[in-house]
C-alpha cells in the first residue's frame, strides 16, 4: 500500500518539557512552585537508563531548529513528523509524566499529573487538531485520580488515561476509582514503561530480581504487561467494568499467544477459582486489551510475523506506533508492508479509531489550530 494515500493514526508519540518541572512551574500555584524549587525541579530517572533527552535516547532528525530536545516543539514535530508521514492523528503520551511513580508523596505526584495535563492542553493541543492527549493520573491516590479524569477527561482531544504503574498489580481495588472514572468517561487506560521500573520502592518491579544492564531490563519489558494484564483478568477487573478497554504501549505483542494459551489451559483445570469468568479468559483479552506495533518484533522469517500476527487476532488488537522522537522509532513505510490491504489499514487505522473513538479525516493536515 502506497503510505501517502494510506489513513494513519500514531498511537505512541512522547512529547518533552524542557525544563522538567521547571517548565510546569505557571500551571502550579505560588506555594507549589517554591515546593519544588533546586533539585526538586527534576523527576528522578532510572540509573541503567540512557538520558532520555540525550544523544543515545532521542532521534539526531527529530532535534528541534534552534537545537531543542526532539519531541519539545510541537509546531516543528507537526511538520516533521505528522505533516510527513500523513498522519491523522497523533496520541502523546508523557514518559516524563510517567516518572511521577518514582515519588513517594502522593499529594506531590497529584499536584504534578494535574500540572501536565494543563501543560500538553495548552501547549500542545492548541497548536493543531491531530494532536490527542493520553491524560496522566497518579495512581498514588485513586481517589484525587478520578477526579482529575472527571475534570478533563470530557475533552474530545483527550483519549486515554495514562496509568503509570506503582508496585501494585492492576487487578487490586486501589485502582477501581480510576477505572469507574474512566469507564464513565469512555476512556480506555494507557499503559506504558515510566523509566522507573525496578529502581525505586514505588516502581513497578521487574520478575526474579533487579536487572544489572540496560540491555536487560529494556528486554523484560514484556513481564510487566504481562503480570498486569493476568491481574485485570484474574482478579475479575473486566467483569466488573464491562465497558473499560487498556492500550499496553511499547511491551510487544509476540508473547501474547503464549500468554492466552496459557490462560485458557489454567482456567480450565482451576475455573473454580475464578466464578466470575463465564468464558475462556483469551477472550476477555482479546475483547479488552490492545498493544502497539512499536517494538516490532522482527522474527527472521517473515511468515513466523504474519503467523503471530494471526494468532493475536491483529485485526483487532494491535494498533501502529512511531515511539517519535526515540531512537527504535518504527516508520510507516517499513513496517508491515506485505500484510493484505485489510489488514494493513486495520493496524495503521481502524484500530485507533476505535479505540479512542475518532473520526477519519479526508485530508489529515486540512484542519491546523493556530
Amino acid at each position: 500500500m502506497n503510505t501517502s494515500l494510506m489513513k494513519i493514526i500514531d498511537s505512541d508519540i512522547h512529547p518533552w518539557i524542557s525544563g522538567d518541572i521547571e517548565g510546569l512551574k505557571p500551571y502550579m500555584s505560588k506555594s507549589w512552585q517554591m515546593r519544588f524549587e533546586g533539585k526538586r525541579s527534576i523527576l528522578p530517572d532510572h540509573p541503567l537508563r540512557p538520558p532520555l533527552a540525550g544523544a543515545t535516547s532521542i532521534r539526531r532528525d527529530a532535534k528541534t531548529p534552534d537545537g531543542g530536545v526532539g519531541g519539545s516543539d510541537p509546531h516543528f514535530l507537526r511538520e516533521a513528523h505528522l505533516d510527513k508521514l500523513n498522519i491523522q492523528y497523533a496520541v502523546l503520551s508523557s514518559i516524563q509524566a510517567g516518572k511521577l511513580v518514582s515519588l513517594p508523596n502522593a499529594v506531590e505526584a497529584t499536584v504534578l499529573a494535574r500540572a501536565f495535563n494543563d501543560y500538553f492542553i495548552d501547549k500542545w493541543l492548541s497548536v493543531d487538531d491531530r494532536f490527542r492527549l493520553a491524560m496522566c493520573v497518579a495512581v498514588h491516590d485513586p481517589v484525587e485520580a478520578a477526579r482529575e479524569i472527571r475534570r478533563i477527561g470530557g475533552q474530545d482531544n483527550i483519549v486515554a488515561v495514562y496509568m503509570p504503574l506503582m508496585n501494585i498489580l492492576m487487578g487490586n481495588v486501589h485502582y477501581y476509582p480510576i477505572y469507574e472514572a474512566a469507564e464513565e468517561l469512555g476512556l480506555p487506560i494507557f499503559l506504558h514503561p515510566t523509566g522507573t521500573e525496578g529502581a525505586f520502592q514505588t516502581s513497578v518491579s521487574f520478575a526474579g530480581g533487579v536487572p544489572s544492564t540496560y540491555i536487560e531490563r529494556h528486554s523484560c519489558f514484556p513481564q510487566i504487561a504481562m503480570g498486569n494484564i493476568t491481574s485485570l483478568l484474574f482478579e475479575g477487573v473486566f467483569v466488573r467494568f464491562p465497558g473499560l478497554k487498556v492500550l499496553a504501549a511499547e511491551f510487544g505483542f509476540g508473547w501474547v499467544p503464549h500468554m492466552l494459551w496459557r490462560f485458557d489451559q489454567n482456567w480450565r483445570q482451576f475455573r473454580n477459582e475464578v466464578p466470575w469468568l463465564e468464558k475462556e479468559p483469551s477472550s476477555y483479552v482479546l475483547d479488552r486489551v490492545r498493544f502497539t506495533s512499536q517494538p516490532l518484533e522482527e522474527p527472521e522469517k517473515d511468515e513466523y510475523l504474519t503467523q503471530i500476527l494471526e494468532m493475536v487476532h491483529a485485526d483487532r488488537t494491535i494498533l501502529f506506533s512511531t515511539d517519535y522522537p526515540h531512537w527504535d522509532t518504527d516508520y510507516p513505510q517499513t513496517t508491515f508492508q506485505r500484510l493484505p490491504e485489510n489488514l494493513q489499514q486495520r493496524i495503521f487505522h481502524d484500530n485507533a479509531a476505535e479505540l479512542f473513538g475518532l473520526k477519519p479525516r479526508h485530508h489529515a493536515g486540512a484542519s491546523h489550530a493556530a
